[in-house]
């Protein structure tokens, strides 16, 4: 049964697994939905309590008490008299029932419809969460993890996020996730499943390349039963926050091996952010340049690319960090005016208050810095660097105990995030703000393993003077020297990111410790 029906004020649309009352759309879990819908279908006869059971249900074995939860949210909605009870049979729908026009395009065959095209970013599939074990209680609540999934994915401004109706047209379906790629037109699938037992609960997640089939994040988080709509809010944060960067690791990866004659706008600023994070470890002034180049040919062919413009900041950004300007200035307001661009495109596009917050960071307004970065975070709360940069910043201002919380919560919101190390560095500054040099020394020799960024070597020596290690720590200063020249001759110049006087004074005075101390060369 595809053909739109009307009864009443209202219309069942089962094609998209939609109830319309008086135009407006019906929030009805998805057994309540099929309930529905095989009723309606069957309207004819009286339809047999085991028949509803078995259709519903599939065949798993559940108590008739499931069936009349979800009959009385029926008729709830629909009124008290929409559905006949038989006793002793079955029920009866009750309601006039006569057939709407067919929207266009609507209930038309994938078979029969032109092949989608993948929009210009990407693009992503929620599938609702398969249901192991059957138990009406919670089953709205599985569904809703679907269901906010779906929303919370749609806060980033970047991705193209199928709609919940077309999404749940798969509930109950095995599916595979290349025939959904097919279907609704997008590359990447989330799928998942919820086990229940007994107080407990599990629910596992993955994240999947539905063009090649390969998966590419999974994860399983066992939860304990309590606040069904706190742990709701608990999981589907985990799970975003945790997979999200997966899909922009799986588009640079994608992007650096473009054929640049084929490359799209949206390809080329791709291109841009690759190129960029590539100038971070040495502090590569041409990669961030060529990053910038890029960006502006993306623009050239789409003026109205945030993804552009948000990569031109960012290189912008590390230039001014790292010292590789030659106009502070200049490059400031060059990076302040794609800001206003990408914010006049979508004003509730969070990377560019992101990048704006980084920006005025490393210009020396961490104030203003702070106040970007809350607003990027109230506007996609599952950012981790969001959150990890808003931590650090707070840090170097004076909240110590804030900051260093927040930086812990996007490292345990995200423990295998692929920019890990740059969740770490956040933490090192917080670290070594709270003065917990030892912890900091620890956390910065794994971001160091991870990747060998500057920012993060820099707060090493720091540590390493702060817990009197001063041949280590000048031992450490000379690799820097070596990578990332530029930096070290700012802050000995004393231009430093902290605004608290304390913090300051003792980033001052430990890189001069490390700098006056010669290291002992290492015997061949």
């Amino acid at each position: 049964m595809l053909t739109p029906l009307v009864f009443g004020q209202f219309e069942l649309r089962p094609a998209q697994r939609l109830l319309l009352k008086r135009g407006a759309r019906v929030e009805l879990g998805a057994r309540a939905f099929d309930l529905l819908s095989t009723l309606v279908e069957h309207r004819d006869r009286i339809v047999t309590k085991e028949e509803l059971l078995s259709q519903i249900w599939h065949g798993v074995v559940v108590e008739e008490n499931n069936l009349t939860v979800h009959m009385c949210k029926l008729r709830k909605v629909l009124g008290a008299d929409a559905v006949c009870t038989i006793t002793g049979t079955g029920y009866r729908f009750a309601m006039p029932v006569s057939s709407a026009p067919l929207p266009h395009s609507f209930g038309q065959p994938a078979s029969a419809a032109q092949p989608l095209q993948l929009p210009d970013k990407p693009s992503i599939a929620v599938l609702p969460f398969a249901h192991v074990e059957s138990d009406a209680e919670h089953e709205d609540f599985i569904d809703g993890i679907t269901d906010q999934l779906i929303t919370e994915l749609s806060r980033f401004h970047g991705l193209f996020v199928i709609s919940r109706n077309s999404a749940f047209t798969y509930q109950n379906r095995v599916v595979d996730a290349r025939t959904v790629a097919q279907e609704l037109g997008v590359r990447y699938v989330l799928e998942g499943s919820v086990h229940r037992g007994g107080e407990s609960i599990r629910v596992a997640a993955h994240l999947i390349d539905a063009i090649s089939g390969h998966q590419i994040w999974a994860e399983r988080y066992d939860r304990e039963l309590a606040d069904v709509f706190v742990l709701q809010d608990e999981l589907v944060k985990a799970i975003v926050t945790a997979m999200a960067p997966y899909i922009e690791v799986s588009e640079l990866g994608r992007a650096r091996g473009a054929r640049l004659e084929n490359v799209t706008a949206y390809g080329l600023a791709l291109q841009a952010w690759a190129r960029g994070r590539e100038g971070l470890s040495r502090s590569n002034a041409v990669a961030r340049n060529d990053a910038i180049r890029l960006a502006r040919e993306a623009l050239a062919l789409n003026p109205h690319s945030g993804t552009a413009l948000n990569a031109i900041v960012d290189a912008l950004s590390w230039h001014l960090y790292f010292g590789t300007t030659e106009s502070v200035a200049i490059t400031l307001q060059t990076a302040l005016d794609a800001v206003a661009q990408a914010l006049a495109i979508d004003n509730g596009d969070h990377l560019a208050y992101r990048g704006r917050g980084w920006l005025m960071v490393v210009s020396g307004r961490l104030p203003e810095a702070l106040s970007d970065f809350r607003h990027s975070l109230e506007l996609n709360p599952n950012d981790p660097v969001t959150l990890a940069r808003l931590g650090m910043c707070e840090a170097v201002s004076g909240d110590l105990a804030m900051g260093t919380r927040r930086c812990l919560e996007a490292l345990r919101l995200s423990p295998r995030d692929p920019a890990r190390f740059h969740l770490l560095d956040n933490l090192v500054w917080a670290q070594f703000a709270c003065k917990l040099y030892r912890e900091a020394i620890v956390t910065a020799r794994q971001s160091l393993r991870e990747a060998d960024f500057a920012g993060t070597r820099l707060c090493l020596v720091l540590s390493l003077v702060g817990q009197g290690d001063i041949q280590g720590a000048a031992g450490e200063l000379q690799h820097l020297r070596v990578n990332a020249p530029s930096l070290v001759t700012a802050r000995l110049s004393g231009i430093w990111l902290a605004t608290d006087p304390e913090i300051l004074q003792r980033e001052v005075q430990f890189l001069a410790t490390a700098n006056a101390h010669r290291p002992t060369p290492v015997s061949p």
